[in-house]
């Protein structure tokens, strides 16, 4: 624990999130455990994610709130879209270069992005360098970024493979070189690779639970077969909870006392919700928010999306693992699950192949999974989750710690 009478030091944390809950979520989970091991510190979080009404910020943490591009009600010509978007895109970049001069920080972390959204912030970033030399800058890479080609090539036209050389003091991985070498993904150079730091994955800490009392809560009996299905914020998960409900609606034939609880989260369109909650059944719930880490302790297995937080809350709890990756241009879901199932991990549906019947295959294997096998696997693979606590342990002392 640092000395309170420590010099006072400021973190400024950059968290690119969208209608997604992915990064600021992690990046919330690393500002708990540095604010908690540092008391000298605070800490200011840079996003676009809408946190005043979806999360609770730690003590001695605030943010700034970063713009997104609102369209208007009449239609707008596609030279008004691009002016309307180029001026966002400026008035943000000078937000981040404002902040990160006036709050002159001890050490930044930026998150996902080495330099901002599409470069948002290495202008800021750069200028506080110049200005304040004795700051610190680390980058927080998650392991699996997208399809290494189109990484390498957008990191070479940023400018961020000189960002690491010139720029960064460190980067932390936040995976497993085991499960996915970043370094060698991404071609980063030899030069770099003293910076870098693989500190495992980060998952948030759950408040403690009597599993059965989570069970009697959602109405499950408490030695029935319990499938959790989560889709992250739920902006896009429609299709998957769709197809759990006929996958659990095809399994109960086999599994007499299976139950399900399906979470939509915040972001899924009203009218998706109605729909789920149109057909879900006292066996089969349907719940639009739960702390999705505690209801994943008390199941037997897991559908989820492949967001990086959802897959890791799975593994971490040791439960057997369906994996249905988001089906957009970026393949980084896709690598996960292909990763996690070369590895005996997880199973894994392709979202143009989803449907109940090749679901309640895949979830099958789950059900029938032996749990502690399972476990056994999984640590065999990954030894621990305890990545906020490495990654606080890394960056102590640049913060004035040991």
């Amino acid at each position: 624990m640092t000395d309170s009478r420590a010099a006072a030091r400021t973190l400024l944390l950059y968290a690119q999130d969208g209608q997604g809950m992915g990064h600021i979520m992690r990046t919330l989970t690393i500002a708990r455990h540095l604010l908690a091991a540092h008391p000298n510190t605070v800490a200011y979080i840079t996003t676009e994610s809408p946190i005043a009404g979806d999360f609770r910020l730690p003590e001695r943490c605030d943010y700034v709130k970063l713009p997104v591009g609102l369209r208007p009600g009449t239609q707008q010509t596609v030279e008004e879209a691009a002016a309307a978007a180029d001026r966002c895109r400026v008035l943000r970049a000078q937000l981040l270069r404002d902040t990160a001069l006036g709050l002159t920080p001890d050490l930044v972390l930026v998150d996902h992005e080495p330099l901002g959204h599409k470069g948002e912030f290495r202008d800021g970033l750069r200028a506080l360098k110049a200005q304040r030399p004795e700051t610190k800058f680390v980058f927080g890479l998650r392991d699996i970024m997208d399809d290494v080609g189109r990484i390498r090539a957008q990191w070479r036209d940023l400018g961020v493979y000189d960002a690491f050389e010139s720029l960064y003091d460190g980067i932390a991985v936040y995976g497993s070189r085991r499960l996915y070498d970043a370094a060698a993904a991404y071609a980063i150079p030899a030069a770099v690779h003293p910076k870098l730091h693989y500190c495992g994955y980060i998952v948030r800490e759950a408040v403690p639970i009597d599993p059965s009392e989570l069970r009697r809560h959602h109405g499950v009996p408490r030695a029935a077969r319990l499938v959790v299905a989560t889709v992250g914020s739920g902006s896009d998960g429609y299709p998957v909870l769709e197809a759990a409900q006929a996958a659990v609606q095809r399994l109960q034939a086999k599994f007499s006392d299976l139950h399900a609880i399906l979470v939509t989260g915040p972001f899924m369109p009203a009218d998706q919700r109605a729909r789920l909650e149109t057909r879900a059944t006292a066996a089969c719930r349907v719940v639009p928010r739960a702390d999705n880490l505690q209801l994943l302790a008390a199941a037997d297995a897991v559908v989820s999306m492949g967001g990086y937080n959802s897959v890791c809350e799975a593994l971490a709890v040791g439960r057997p693992l369906v994996i249905v990756p988001r089906a957009t241009h970026k393949v980084e879901q896709q690598i996960r699950a292909e990763a996690l199932a070369a590895h005996g991990l997880a199973r894994w549906v392709h979202p143009k192949e989803l449907n109940g019947d090749r679901l309640a295959d895949a979830l099958e294997w789950a059900l029938r999974c032996d749990r502690r096998a399972h476990q056994e696997r999984v640590r065999e693979i990954i030894p621990s989750f305890d990545g906020a606590a490495r990654l606080t342990a890394y960056l102590s002392p640049w913060l004035g710690g040991d």
